[in-house]
């Protein structure tokens, strides 16, 4: 008996109308959430013409029944969710079963899937939502779908598609948001005949690693059943937020701003919430894009950059280093920056957002905590400095001024010892 069934109407009305395809990255989400859905542990993504001429992807998870590879293209189809109860404990990415079907009706699509329990799979090809009969292949267990000719029935869609290397940029954006995410898959993304992108399965602290070459502090927190993990790289030349909920991308706007304001507009930032389903709502958006949550205010104190548990994880990071209560001053260079020593880091300090941001956890508004406070180029006496390095470690948010400026850059005391050739 197949898994995949036709949702009754009442279930239906309940569902937000869901994929909309207007763009080749909306093609390769389906097709890649779908894979993930399909417990893969590997997905290899080809994309030429810049998804116009071609999108294929290929994995090795279950597999469709014989008897549910046709029903995968007809509109409220799923095997995700049954009654409405399931869409508050669905964890899949997918559950509308709209997706394959929008994405039949504007292209040419072959399919081809073999269930973990077939000697043989089956494919079948659709044209336009035309669904032809199928036929049995050998194959992998696992699914490939291939996407030809994307709008050929809509001209005018096509005509306003983007140039080549845009779409190509924003679909390589979308597979290494869901590599992110998923650091047990392999990812492997080819564009124009091209390997353009490859992640390795491994842990999730390494799979950031890789895909940004590049090093992460990691804040944890848990409180009623809701977890946080933060993963930071400050004083990027541009900051960006990613932001997961049970692993999927999301957007939404107050909590991406709360992290911007709470780590700084020039750090990268992601963020990883495990939630139950039932606090909260993925059929809010046609894209599941954006998501409702019942426990906003518990998720935005968890977000917030305090320094409680931080502080713990840095240390646990840095054995080798004594532990210290408050940062050593090193010095202070050109009357503008306070050189510190913390925690395996030596820290430099603009004094000024560094006074400013004291002056306005004190309760000053931001214009009087700014014009209060010591400037870029005043002179500071060791015991002033000192006091500053003190106070910022009480601070409710260390990282930014009021603004959302960098208060401080820093470089790990190891790679100083490394450059000049002797050991830590």
């Amino acid at each position: 008996m197949g898994e995949v069934i036709r949702l009754p109407e009442e279930l239906r009305k309940r569902i937000t109308a869901g994929e909309v395809i207007e763009r080749p990255a909306d093609v390769v989400k389906e097709l890649v959430e779908n894979s993930l859905d399909a417990q893969t542990k590997k997905v290899v993504v080809e994309v030429f013409k810049g998804g116009k001429e071609l999108i294929r992807v290929e994995d090795w998870g279950k597999g469709i029944e014989p008897e549910d590879l046709p029903l995968v293209f007809e509109e409220f189809t799923t095997s995700k969710i049954r009654r409405e109860e399931d869409l508050l404990s669905t964890l899949s990415y997918g559950f509308r079963g709209e997706g394959l079907h929008s994405i039949a009706q504007v292209s040419r699509v072959r399919i081809k899937s073999r269930h973990f329990n077939e000697e043989l799979g089956r494919e079948l090809m659709v044209e336009g939502g035309k669904v032809g009969e199928p036929r049995r292949v050998g194959m992998h267990v696992g699914t490939i779908v291939e996407v030809k000719d994307l709008f050929y029935n809509l001209p005018v869609r096509r005509k306003f598609l983007k140039r080549q290397d845009v779409e190509n940029r924003k679909i390589l954006e979308l597979v290494k948001t869901y590599s992110l995410s998923n650091p047990e898959v392999s990812f492997e993304l080819y564009l124009e005949g091209k390997e353009s992108f490859k992640a390795y399965a491994k842990g999730e602290e390494e799979r950031l690693e890789e895909v940004f070459k590049d090093k992460f502090e990691k804040v944890e927190k848990e409180k009623e059943q809701v977890k946080v993990r933060i993963y930071l790289s400050r004083n990027k030349r541009r900051g960006k937020i990613y932001l997961f909920i049970n692993k999927r991308p999301v957007f939404l706007k107050n909590l991406s701003e709360l992290l911007r304001r709470s780590f700084g507009y020039k750090t990268l930032v992601i963020a990883f919430l495990e939630v139950p389903p039932y606090l909260m709502d993925l059929n809010v958006h046609p894209k599941k894009r954006e998501v409702k949550l019942y426990r906003e205010r518990l998720i935005t104190e968890l977000l917030r950059g305090k320094r409680e548990g931080e502080t713990l994880t840095v240390a646990l990071r840095e054995k080798e280093f004594s532990y210290q209560t408050y940062p050593e001053l090193v010095g202070i260079l050109e009357n503008t920056f306070i050189m510190a020593k913390y925690g395996g880091y030596l820290y430099f300090f603009d004094q000024h957002l560094l006074s400013e941001r004291i002056n306005y956890e004190r309760g000053m508004d931001e214009r009087e905590s700014c014009l209060s406070s010591v400037r870029a180029g005043d002179k500071v006496s060791k015991r002033t400095a000192q006091e500053l390095l003190k106070a910022w470690t009480n601070l409710e948010n260390p990282h930014t001024c009021p603004h959302g400026r960098p208060l401080y850059w820093k470089i790990p005391l190891r790679e100083i010892y490394e450059r000049l050739g002797r050991k830590p």
